[in-house]
This record gives C-alpha cells, structure tokens and sequence, in this order.
C-alpha cells in the first residue's frame, strides 16, 4: 500500500531485487542506513548491504520488507520490519535520516505500519533501537542496562512503548591471543565452515529452539520452530546473503551435540565478523564448554579470515555468564540497543 502524505510518500517493498542485483529500494535503503549509523555510531559495521537486503527480503521462515518514506524522491526514512512465520511478533528497526527531525517522520511512517501489524494479525511488537553509551539515562525494566535519551525513545515512550530490555554490543579488536583451549574430557569439539554435516542435523535443531528458549529476552515471547529442514534453509539463505558461517560444536560421549556456537562473516567486507549464538544446554554446564567453544572458533576465525580486525557481539545485559567470558576474551562494551516493547493481546497492534 502506498499512502501519500503531501511532500511525502510512503510505500512498501517486498521485493527487494536478487542479491546479485538488488533494486534501486534496496540501494538507496543500505546508503540511508551507513550514513545514519556512521552518525550514531561512528562507523558502519552493522547495517544490512544492499545484497544482504535483497537476500533476507526472501527468508521462508522471517521474511523482512522495507516501509520507505521519500522527501521529493530522497529517501528520509524507512522501517526495517521483519515477520517471523511461526510466531504473533513483528520486529522492526527505524533508519532516519540523521540530518532530520526524527517524530514528523515517524509519525508519517507509522500508520503504514498499523496497516501492516493489522492484515499480518501481530499481536506483540518488539521495536529496536540503537544507542550510544556516552549518557545511559533511560534504564530498561530487567533492571539492568540502560539506553541514552533522544528523540526516537521520546516518540516510543509517547505511543506506549516500554524499554524491556537491553543488549550490550560489545567489540574485540583483533588480532589477539586465545589461549590455551581446556576441553573436558568428556567432551569434544569439532569445527567447520558452511554446511552442517548430515548426522548433526537433528541435534542442533534441538539445540536451536533451545537457544531461542532460553536466551534472556525479557517479556517477550517465544520459542521458535526448527528442525532439519529449516537449518538447511538457513544455510542457503546465508549463502544468498553472502555470510560464511564458522561453527564449533561440543559433542557428549554419545556423540551428540550439547553446545554450539557461530561466527558469521559477511563477504566483500573482510575486516568485520559478528560473533552470533552460543548455547551449551544446562545439562551440560559447568564443564568450561562455552569458553572453549568460543575460544576454538575464535583461533580458526584469525586462521582462516586473517584480514579480520573486529568482531562484535550482542549479549543481554542480565546475561553476566556470556559477558564475563567475552570481557576475558578481550571483548569491551561499545554500544547497545534497546528492545522497545508493547503488546495487545487483544487486537492487533498498533492501535
């Protein structure tokens, strides 16, 4: 639907092109998004690249579209919305252009959105905002962390909104030293890129729903949905966006996987790697495995993509186990975002 509003207009993409030649949307989008990080953030680490957008915009189990909003033709905003299959949730992300006022171009952008929340029947909306760490004022209902005032928070909070939670990003500046990695003899990890081999499958599905279980989320719902056909789907979606995924994985005696974790690294951009989900199940914690999953991934990332020189990571601020282990990684708190988050169970959102 595409709604007018004077100068301004307001329309919806779906269809962001093919990786290999994404559309004008998904350019001008990925150019809008590096330069209000940059301003936010100082760098550019973080947004989605034009072929990323055109990639994830196709995603079977969380299909992502695009609310632009032009100025005369310039784009000036969008909302990044993301719409998991399995689930009554909407996420979404706001990009503004940083040289404007950041509420006339909410509230323009929003009823586009209600229209959306009402014909995809979602119940709960979860709103993420990035933040500085200069002046944390606004503090997040887990009681701990806390998100830096400004203009958007101002607009969340007048529509409702609550801050539930808040992740640290935190950044390791490579290269650096691992380590000796100490590995319960019980147990043992093995490693590689890309494809998961086929007698793994259904353990980590298992071990993937779980993490979705029993990640620290705050409030909001819910566990998501995986088996073996979903990981290769997965896998093919990564390979679309152009994203290369390291894995180490802890096996018991039994040969079954009981931990994981990932790290992802975009290509065409060699010095940046996100470090992503790790989960050891509670059965088997205590034994170090989480530390030497990461410190093991960590070696054959600096093997492997020696160009890499920062890996960031995003931890719930209430998750003082993963934390701790990254600061004795050498990883240090660089900013957060704000999980902003309002539900009606009732009707469908937002009203």
């Amino acid at each position: 639907m595409d709604r007018p509003a004077g100068p301004l207009s307001v329309t919806v993409h779906d269809d962001l092109g093919e990786p290999g030649a994404p559309s004008q949307v998904a350019r001008e989008v990925a150019d809008l998004a590096a330069r209000a990080e940059r301003a936010l953030l100082g760098h550019t680490d973080f947004h989605y690249r034009a072929d990323t957008l055109a990639a994830y915009a196709r995603d079977e189990d969380e299909p992502q579209l695009i609310i632009l909003l032009r100025d005369a033709g310039e784009a000036v905003g969008f909302l990044h919305v993301f719409l998991p299959r399995h689930a009554h949730i909407v996420h979404v992300e706001a990009t503004l252009d940083p040289g404007r006022d950041a509420q006339p171009l909410l509230d323009t952008l929003w009823p586009t959105f209600e229209d959306l929340c009402r014909r995809e029947e979602r119940t709960s909306l979860t709103w993420w905002e990035s933040s500085r760490q200069d002046h944390p004022t606004l503090p997040a209902a887990t009681g701990v962390g806390a998100v830096e005032s400004s203009a958007v928070t101002e607009w969340l909070r007048e529509r409702g909104f609550v801050l539930d939670q808040v992740e640290v990003c935190s950044t390791l500046h490579l290269p650096v030293g691992v380590g000796e990695v100490d590995v319960d003899k019980h147990y043992e990890v093995v490693t590689w890129e890309g494809a998961m081999p086929e007698r793994l499958l259904d353990g980590m599905a298992r071990l993937r729903a779980r993490m979705s279980r029993d990640a620290p989320k705050g409030s909001r719902e819910g566990e998501e949905r995986w088996d073996a056909a979903r990981i290769r789907r997965d896998e093919d979606m990564a390979r679309r966006a152009r994203r290369s995924q390291l894995w180490a994985v802890a096996l018991a005696e039994s040969g079954e996987p009981v931990g994981y974790t990932m790290i992802e690294c975009p290509e065409g951009v060699p010095e940046i790697a996100y470090q992503m989900d790790t989960l050891v199940q509670p059965e088997d914690r205590g034994h170090g495995l989480g530390r030497a999953l990461k410190q093991t991934n960590l070696a054959r990332l600096q093997a492997l993509r020696p160009g890499v020189r920062r890996v960031h990571t995003w931890n719930a601020g209430e998750n003082r186990w993963m934390l701790a282990i990254n600061r004795g990684m050498g990883f240090v708190p660089s900013s957060a975002v704000g999980a902003w988050q309002r539900t009606d169970r009732a009707a469908h959102l937002p009203r």
